[in-house]
């Protein structure tokens, strides 16, 4: 029923009653107002809920030790020339050789002390950052690494803000072909991560450092941005469907 057959049948029911059309009126909003939020709870079509449903928080947690890890071979043709790395992390272990991921060992590798942040095996940044990686343990922080061949300039983003670059060669490409490991550098070392992780995903993409802060922005609730949709090649979502290793929950 519209509003004016609820008016009509309002006006039947209290004619000869002392309420008045002001205040069916605040009723029927009250009663928009309940099913809006019934919406919103129940996740249904046209809620915020079910806008960009793969952000849902489904976190990962590492067992702390050398079997504990996802291990795939992604498609990463489209990343060789220009890529995005972004993911949160929550560190929970001491020390500087916890390891996030790697991606053909050397070919990107980070530790989330800060301690390592590796483009194409360059140590340039070894042990450079880890006063902007300060982040208490227990809380998790946003991780950005950004590159393309045309820049030459590898980047990396603590929370939004960018904490260290690196120059790399003249006509250096990433290389495809390797195994991307998630929880440890390489299945069997010491570098297990043993913390946990969401998120994470890599565009095929330099994204420009105010896109860096839009998936950043308001935390872990963070929606990526529709228009970056289209170059989110490794996606989080298809990464919680992976075989695990381990303890991986």
């Amino acid at each position: 029923a519209n509003f004016r057959d609820l008016k009509q049948w309002y006006q039947r029911r209290v004619r000869g009653h002392s309420l008045s059309l002001p205040l069916f009126r605040i009723c029927v909003t009250m009663f928009q107002f309940i099913i809006l939020v019934v919406f919103v709870i129940l996740g249904l079509p046209g809620s915020s809920a079910a806008y960009n449903s793969h952000q849902s928080f489904t976190a990962l947690k590492f067992g702390y030790d050398t079997s504990s890890y996802i291990r795939f071979f992604p498609d990463m043709s489209e990343m060789t020339e220009k890529f995005s790395l972004c993911l949160w992390i929550r560190k929970l272990q001491s020390g500087r050789s916890p390891c996030p991921f790697a991606y053909k060992n050397y070919e990107i590798f980070m530790t989330d002390s800060g301690y390592y942040n590796r483009l194409f095996g360059s140590s340039s940044l070894d042990n450079v950052l880890t006063s902007k990686f300060t982040v208490p343990a227990g809380t998790f922080y946003s991780y950005c690494s950004t590159w393309s061949l045309a820049s030459r300039t590898f980047k990396v983003y603590v929370n939004g803000k960018l904490v260290g670059t690196q120059t790399t060669a003249s006509g250096r490409k990433l290389q495809t072909g390797g195994a991307l490991v998630l929880g440890n550098y390489s299945p069997g070392t010491i570098h297990h991560f043993g913390g946990e992780m969401y998120n994470f995903n890599i565009y095929s993409k330099e994204l420009t450092p105010a896109e860096v802060v839009t998936v950043s922005a308001s935390g872990l609730c963070t929606e990526i941005p529709e228009h970056l949709e289209k170059y989110r090649i490794i996606k989080w979502e298809d990464i919680l469907k992976m075989p695990r290793s381990g303890t991986v929950t």
